[in-house]
């Protein structure tokens, strides 16, 4: 029963993918690549591990043929195709503290099924060979950045939200063996990764991506009492009279936005003449009301490279015009030719 409980869910995951023809792979962003592959569930990964793996020695002659002509024909469609599927809690991981970056050092790791294996595979980055604390696998590192705050408490509020961080990757079976393993007594499956994204579920303020993303999918119901650090609210109106002075905006406006970065478009242009290492950058920054930086993370082709350290240094400098909300965000693209 079991056997042909998974044969059944692969089946479907096969007319899924029969019914949505191939497209070339959009790699401009996270989300046009997503919407070239397949979306993936837990349940549906048990199906496609039975495609690769499954023996077909049980019952008669013609239903050990009929059983390999029908595994074949899923796995050869799995093997052609991409999937999306969700990074399991090993993926992701923040580090401690570190005062005088005044960071987190944050590590994505090729987890689809580190903690637990699915039909008797582990899931990991094709990467490179995965290594085993007890019974959970510790897959290669995909991903390795830092996320900047004004201070430890201000970081040590984003932590307590690492809970409800989502792992997306965008992934097809590696070629080699067939994208199958076994290491120190364990089986497991090698996966690809064309893409990633970790984004907060919450507000959909994403953490990291490759290619870049906007904001994620949000579900303010993923935010329960607890979830960490509160979520900025609009300003209740005022019921006395308002000081003498100028009315703060509700918050930036493209133009301010790109008034206040023209010290960090102009020392990028100092970055690229310095180095002269030509490419496209994303920075992305979440600002407080006082016009200070809470968090700040570049992405794209000069992250750890001497021309992104460079573009960081000013980009950290920088400060905003305060505003009345009391946390906004946004991305600002960088072109250096």
């Amino acid at each position: 029963m079991r056997t042909r409980g998974i044969a059944f869910v692969t089946c479907g995951l096969l007319a899924s993918l029969a019914a949505r023809p191939a497209a070339a792979e959009d790699t401009s962003s996270f989300e046009a690549l997503a919407a070239s592959a397949q979306p993936l569930g837990r349940a549906d990964l048990a199906g496609l591990v039975w495609a690769l793996t499954a023996s077909c020695t049980d019952g008669d002659d013609l239903a050990q043929r009929q059983c390999v002509a029908a595994r074949d024909a899923r796995a050869a469609a799995v093997r052609a195709a991409t999937f999306v599927v969700d990074g399991d809690a090993a993926a992701f991981s923040i580090g401690a503290w570190k005062a005088d970056t005044r960071s987190l050092p944050l590590a994505l790791r090729g987890c689809v099924a580190c903690a637990q294996p699915l039909a008797g595979l582990y899931v990991v980055s094709s990467k490179a060979a995965p290594t085993f604390r007890g019974e959970v696998a510790e897959a290669a590192l995909v991903h390795e950045t830092a996320r900047s705050f004004k201070d430890e408490e201000a970081a040590r509020r984003w932590s307590a939200r690492a809970a409800h961080l989502r792992t997306q990757f965008v992934v097809r079976v590696a070629a080699a063996a067939g994208g199958l393993w076994e290491r120190d007594g364990k089986r497991g499956l090698a996966v690809e990764i064309l893409g990633f994204r970790v984004h907060d579920p919450c507000d959909g303020d994403v953490v990291s991506a490759s290619p870049p993303s906007a904001r994620g999918p949000a579900d303010a119901r993923t935010c329960g009492a607890g979830g960490g650090e509160p979520r900025p609210t609009e300003p209740r109106p005022r019921t006395e009279p308002a000081p003498a002075g100028p009315t703060l905006p509700a918050q930036l406006d493209a133009r301010a936005i790109k008034l206040a970065m023209q010290p960090v478009v102009q020392a990028a242009r100092a970055c690229f003449d310095t180095y002269g290492v030509a490419g496209n950058a994303r920075l992305a920054f979440s600002v407080a009301g006082d016009g200070s930086i809470l968090t700040y993370e570049q992405t794209g082709d000069f992250v750890d490279t001497p021309t992104g350290t460079c573009i960081d240094k000013a980009a950290r400098a920088t400060t905003f015009p305060k505003t009345r909300k009391d946390r906004f965000g946004f991305t600002f693209p960088l072109s250096l030719q």
